[in-house]
């Protein structure tokens, strides 16, 4: 926001204070609200919010429901919600936790969300986890609820979860046919073979939990087996097995599992052998410790590839310290021989290692997955997996994020997914600050789908990535053309102007930013808005009113009338938080406004008002500022200090703090030359109070500067070399080394060695990269003045020759040549004259005389009687 601090001391009378106005209040309400356009990476800004759902919803889609719930957790404890993003959010985080089989907190997130956000996923999620619980199911309740479910609006993925509830209906009602065509289709309607295998061992668990069980049956069952021969037993050990368990006979059932698994006699097949291990591990209860065992050595030696995903899957979904199943993948993916499933281990490691923020190993399998195995069903999600895994880093790598999701993007060709991917990838652009990129990628969006629920939301993308890329008139043609039409309400594109007038303000065209608010101002369409926007757009009108001396006597009138709106609005219409904003920034705008129209008492009046009722406010802060930019328009240099040191005093934790100091030295050393030694104490009382702000540097370099006025070259000295060695990266280090250079020049008092040393230290300096030209100029001239005073008159000459070739005849140099480049340049033109002449070069020195004319340098007037003093004869 430095650009808004220039602009407010430009156009507001010369104020040198009131930069904080304006930047701390627009900072207070990017804090805030989500009307403004905001940093978009705090966590209270809208389009933040929209992209982590957008991220928490990929994740979960991409089989990472608990780092979906992490996300979705952090979203509720944001206070800029809305009802509807609340339940979506809601509606989301049921879904995670259902993936992780936590249906009684899936039940508990649910029963919060209102009636009226009661979606086909709301109703989906309800009936799962009223399944999920196992316990006895409402059949009528779930017919209700099944009604309230369109299939078509649900994605496909989760589509097997209806087909699945409708079999329960079915079988709560006695319809066994149905139930078994329903259970067809949840396993048939699976998208991927991860999903599949789930479904077959949710329905198999669902089997044996509702096959019926009791003493007669178990005798009936056992005869039949004992009858047949090996080959045809299976379906009766199967069916033996899982009544003896319903029965409370577990040890029993396994047994005769196990007697079956041992007859060497037995002649089953390799897919009935799997099926009676895996029956066996679910009879022992996959959340125990035999259980899991079992579930392993399927894993491990079976046969039976969809055995093996089965078994792996509950293994997944079991009781299970994720490091006890994460060093298991390990064990298996080390084998010399490859795995059936080494794929979907390497996928499921690399969940378990994003989970526990082990972002290299995550990024590590997910790599060897897209290298190894590019036909996998959940290769997509690996490219998820790693966006995540890239935003994830310290600090976020938002380029490679935005890469994966173009890849994935060019491989799905439904529409709205690529919309939706292409909306993430803008937004990974966007917090990488590459606005351009990321307004190419929102305007994509515009000619792929017709725009539907998320309209508000890209508009806002769009509108405010054109801002930060500098191109605020295509931000003001959408919003003129009324880009995505009625998807896009008042409330949103008042936002949207809000966001312009800050760019246009940021630019010098107040009146352009003014005339906008005016107009949306006297908008009579009669669609409501927002009273807490409706406010703020009011207080910005009348600021830059202000700052364009629009009638000041009139603001008074508008600004207070702005202050009784709010005061009388009724309990709970304006949040509290935002009322205080509002009355404190008006407060100090009317102080700032009586201050332009010569009440000044009134003014100092207000301020105490406002530090008094609103103490903790960033006005309240502000306001010394406020107070000490009015004594300084009127020359009261040390009331304007004293009121930033009161800020510095009683505000010790304020950003402001380091500021009001460095200001207030400013204005002490403004007192004059008697007062430099207390402007040198504020500058150390800065340095040592905040060591590690911004403003450090320059205080340092201002202590050196004022010592130097004093003619303690050798104390400014020790303060630039102390900063030359504490902060030797830092971007304004030349200037602490010139400013050294000049001390030691000072202190040389004509002495060779020391001179040496001088000349040195400059050369040095004149090879820094990236030295701004007019830098180089004032270096060149001090280097070749020390040259001079060691008497080194030819190597003088030759530093001033190569000077003026550089910064005069060099066209790159030229164009970046300022006033303080061309003063020392005429400087450097001037000594080389008088070096000439000395020489009895006269027709030398009289064109370079002629150039200094020519050029239009300071000092023209001395080169032009010097190039008339030479004699003819000597041209």
């Amino acid at each position: 926001m430095w650009s808004i601090f220039k602009l407010i001391q430009a156009s507001r009378k010369g104020l040198c204070c009131g930069v904080a106005i304006l930047c701390s209040f627009l900072s207070a309400l990017l804090a805030q609200a989500p009307l403004t356009e905001g940093e978009f990476k705090s966590r209270s800004d809208n389009l933040m919010i929209d992209w982590k759902m957008k991220v928490a919803n990929q994740t979960l889609r991409a089989g990472l429901p608990a780092l979906a719930v992490r996300t979705y957790d952090g979203l509720l404890k944001n206070s800029d919600l809305d009802e509807a993003g609340i339940a979506s959010i809601r509606i989301n985080l049921a879904a995670s936790y259902i993936a992780q089989r936590d249906f009684a907190e899936a039940k508990t997130v649910l029963g919060e969300i209102p009636e009226a956000f009661r979606n086909s996923n709301y109703w989906l999620y309800w009936g799962v986890a009223q399944y999920g619980r196992g316990r006895q199911v409402d059949v009528n309740m779930l017919s209700r609820a099944l009604k309230q479910i369109r299939l078509e609006e649900l994605e496909k993925i989760h589509r097997p979860w209806f087909h699945l509830l409708r079999g329960l209906e079915a079988e709560l009602s006695g319809n066994t046919e149905t139930m078994e065509a329903q259970w067809k289709k949840a396993e048939a309607s699976a998208v991927t073979d991860i999903q599949r295998a789930f479904f077959k061992g949710l329905i198999l668990r669902g089997q044996i939990m509702r096959t019926p069980s009791d003493e007669a049956l178990a005798i009936e069952v056992r005869g039949q087996l004992q009858r047949l021969e090996d080959e045809a037993a299976y379906p009766y050990v199967r069916e033996y097995a899982i009544i003896l368990y319903n029965m409370g006979r577990q040890a029993d059932a396994v047994d005769v599992l196990d007697q079956q698994l041992h007859n060497t006699a037995a002649t089953y097949k390799s897919s009935e052998r799997g099926q009676l291990r895996l029956l066996r591990a679910l009879i022992l209860g996959p959340d125990s410790s035999d259980g899991r065992f079992a579930l392993r050595e399927l894993v491990r030696n079976g046969q039976n590839r969809e055995v093996m995903e089965v078994a792996l899957q509950l293994l997944a979904r079991a009781d299970v310290a994720v490091e006890e199943l994460s060093e298991f993948l390990s064990e298996i993916i080390s084998r010399a021989e490859p795995h059936l499933l080494l794929g979907q281990m390497y996928y499921m490691r690399s969940q378990l290692a994003l989970s526990r923020d082990e972002i290299t190993m995550a990024e590590s399998d997910a790599r060897y997955l897209l290298e190894q195995f590019p036909g996998l069903n959940q290769i997509t999600n690996v490219y998820h997996l790693l966006a995540y895994a890239a935003i994830q880093h310290e600090p976020p790598r938002y380029r490679i994020a935005a890469d994966l999701l173009i890849q994935l993007r060019d491989q799905d060709l439904d529409k709205r997914r690529r919309w939706d991917l292409n909306i993430l990838i803008g937004d990974c652009y966007f917090l990488n600050e590459d606005y351009s990129n990321a307004a190419d990628f929102y305007r994509s969006v515009l000619s792929v789908v017709e725009p539907s629920v998320d309209a508000k939301g890209l508009y806002m993308r769009l509108i405010t990535a054109e801002l930060r890329a500098g191109e605020v008139d295509a931000a003001i043609q959408y919003i003129d053309q009324g880009i995505l039409g009625e998807g896009v309400d008042v409330n949103t594109r008042w936002q949207a102007e809000w966001n312009v007038a800050q760019a246009l303000l940021v630019k010098g065209e107040q009146g352009i930013a003014l005339k906008r608010l005016q107009a949306i101002l006297t908008d009579d369409s009669g669609e409501p808005v927002a009273t807490t926007l409706d406010l703020r757009i009011r207080w910005l009108k009348a600021y830059l009113n202000t700052i364009l001396n629009r009638d000041e006597v009139g603001l008074i009138d508008e600004v207070d009338a702005l202050l009784s709106r709010i005061e009388s609005l009724p309990f709970g219409v304006l949040d509290e938080g935002d009322a205080r904003l509002l009355i404190t920034e008006s407060l100090i705008l009317k102080a700032d406004i009586l201050f332009g129209i010569e009440q000044a008492s009134a003014g100092i009046e207000l301020l105490e008002r406002l530090r008094t009722d609103y103490a903790m406010s960033s006005a309240a802060e502000r306001s010394y500022m406020t107070e000490a930019n009015y004594y300084a328009l009127i020359g009261d240099f040390k009331a304007a200090q004293n009121a930033l040191v009161q800020l510095a005093t009683l505000y010790p934790d304020s950003l402001l703090a380091a500021k009001a100091l460095f200001e207030a030295a400013l204005y002490c050393e403004r007192r004059g030359p008697a007062h430099y030694v207390d402007a040198i104490r504020l500058h150390h009382d800065l340095t040592d109070r905040f060591p590690d702000d911004d403003f450090v540097y320059a205080a340092c370099l201002k202590q050196g500067d004022l010592l130097r006025q004093m003619n303690d070259f050798s104390g400014a000295q020790i303060i630039y070399e102390t900063l030359i060695h504490s902060q030797p990266e830092h971007p304004r280090r030349y200037v602490a080394e010139l400013s050294r250079v000049e001390c030691m020049l000072a202190l040389a008092r004509n002495k060779d060695a020391p001179l040496k040393s001088v000349a040195i230290s400059l050369e040095q300096l004149m090879n820094v990269p990236n030295l701004p030209v007019n830098v180089q100029a004032e270096v060149a001239y001090k280097w070749g003045f020390a040259l001079m005073q060691m008497e080194a008159a030819i190597e003088a000459i030759e530093i001033f020759t190569l000077a003026v070739d550089q910064f005069l005849l060099d066209p790159n140099s030229v164009v970046q040549l300022g006033e303080v480049g061309r003063y020392w340049t005429a400087r450097a033109m001037l000594d080389l004259g008088g070096l000439l002449e000395e020489l009895g070069e006269s027709a030398e020195a009289r064109r370079i005389y002629r150039k200094i004319v020519a050029y239009n340098l300071p000092g023209r007037s001395i080169a032009q009687a010097r190039a008339s003093s030479l004699p003819i004869s000597n041209q």
